[in-house]
């Protein structure tokens, strides 16, 4: 016996709880969050620059979604663009080691590629916490230069351009 499938599905998003589990909480997203839908690509990014990250979604046969994230965050940021000199203009590839001031360490790399059938913000985010301050952030580049930088502030987007060496 075939069963039927339901194919508009709602959205779902996880809250990570920091020990190798999520949560559950697409509830607290928002009435428009739960509408049904045959949602494709998701690109992610701040689209406003405060930090929070944003999500655009495509939808099969309709126009695109946006969830401008709203969200009541206390908590601090900071959004690396990279500019590429030697390696390419966008840092795409980079890897990048982040240490707050408490001792906590964070790695993420520099890609456009975290969605199906979409292109992400190349800026690369990093949630700090209570952190206001950065104790230190290095980065490979593809080229394999690395750079370090040290006592970066919270809350901002901050430009990195490659150096020569």
């Amino acid at each position: 016996m075939k069963r039927a499938r339901h194919y508009p599905e709602p959205n779902s998003v996880f809250r990570n709880l920091g020990n190798g589990k999520f949560v559950d909480v697409s509830g607290l997203a928002g009435a428009d969050f739960q509408l049904e839908a045959p949602h494709r690509g998701a690109a992610f990014g701040d689209l406003d620059n405060d930090g929070r990250i944003d999500v655009v979604l495509s939808t099969l046969n309709g126009p695109a979604k946006i969830f401008h994230n709203i969200s009541d965050n206390s908590n601090h940021w900071i959004l690396l663009k990279l500019v590429g000199t030697k390696s390419n203009r966008m840092g795409i590839g980079a890897q990048i080691r982040l240490e707050g001031q408490d001792g906590s360490v964070q790695w993420n790399e520099a890609t456009t590629a975290v969605g199906y059938a979409s292109s992400s913000d190349p800026r690369v985010h990093f949630g700090l916490g209570q952190n206001k301050r950065i104790r230190t952030i290095e980065i490979r580049w593809p080229s394999g230069i690395t750079q370090t930088l040290h006592d970066v502030g919270a809350d901002q987007v901050f430009t990195v351009k490659e150096p020569e060496k």
